[in-house]
């Protein structure tokens, strides 16, 4: 594929993901994702236990091990944050499914703007506004804020803003709050542990540290809080069935407008 194959466009709460193709070995994250064929051609899901699915769409809830299979006929992943609203709207649809085939007729005249996508043809506005049409699509309603509990935002912004691990002591600290009472008030709001969010915020801060040019792996592994590049690609592994090499060398990584406030990292487009 060339370099302009694969685009990756990130914001605060989301990042979109465009390919032709993937095959990805067994992977989960921390994130919801809506998987949607770009063309109209099935793509394969193939859960943990073998289950195999041919779809045009679906919705995969966090932490959920899945296979994924597209042969040419383009994908958007939308993945969204774990503590952003847009998560906790797509998240009440999987009704405890972990992964919910999703009629595609259902996104309606967002269909016309999917090869545009896929072919890098379209804006940042445009793109932010498809992303939210196809959130809304599913969830039956426009993207509405709810806030989390403050004292959870505060956790939030401390291990977004660093880079260096925080001790639930610490954070415990920062929400006035014991250190049972702001786990269990952590995982009841955002969905997750601490420990799994901290650990998906810096593959996300990693991600955006590739859309500089030229940026060495280990670079970006210790500028993301990984121990070294051997960590990073590990986790990258597991969480996208890819390597980050690839993500640096084939992927065009751009941070939207907003897109990098609450991660830290430069607010340009990859050449």
């Amino acid at each position: 594929m060339g370099l302009h194959s694969h685009f990756l466009h990130l914001w605060d709460d989301r990042f979109l993901y465009l390919t032709p193709e993937i095959h990805s070995g067994l992977t989960s994250r921390s994130s919801a994702t809506l998987l949607v064929s770009a063309s109209g051609r099935p793509f394969r899901l193939e859960a943990l236990d073998g289950t195999r699915t041919r779809c045009e769409a679906a919705l995969v809830a966090p932490h959920v091990p899945r296979r994924l299979d597209v042969d040419g006929g383009g994908l958007l992943s939308l993945n969204l944050d774990p503590a952003s609203v847009a998560y906790r709207m797509l998240a009440r649809r999987t009704s405890g499914e972990g992964i919910r085939v999703l009629d595609a007729r259902r996104f309606g005249a967002l269909r016309d703007a999917f090869q545009p996508a896929l072919a890098g043809a379209l804006g940042a506005r445009q793109l932010r506004a498809l992303s939210a049409g196809l959130i809304e699509a599913v969830a039956g309603s426009p993207e509405r804020d709810s806030a989390l509990d403050p004292r959870v935002e505060r956790v939030l912004r401390a291990i977004r803003d660093s880079t260096e691990p925080q001790s639930l002591a610490r954070l415990s600290s920062i929400a006035c709050l014991s250190p049972d009472r702001l786990s269990h008030l952590f995982a009841q709001q955002v969905g997750l542990s601490i420990k799994r969010y901290a650990l998906w915020s810096k593959v996300r801060r990693s991600v955006q540290r590739f859309s500089g040019a030229g940026r060495r792996l280990t670079d970006a592994a210790l500028d993301s809080g990984f121990t070294d590049a051997a960590h990073m690609s590990r986790t990258f592994q597991s969480y996208f069935g890819l390597p980050p090499s690839f993500l640096a060398s084939q992927v065009s990584v751009t941070v939207e407008a907003q897109g990098g406030g609450a991660w830290g990292g430069p607010l340009l487009a990859a050449a």
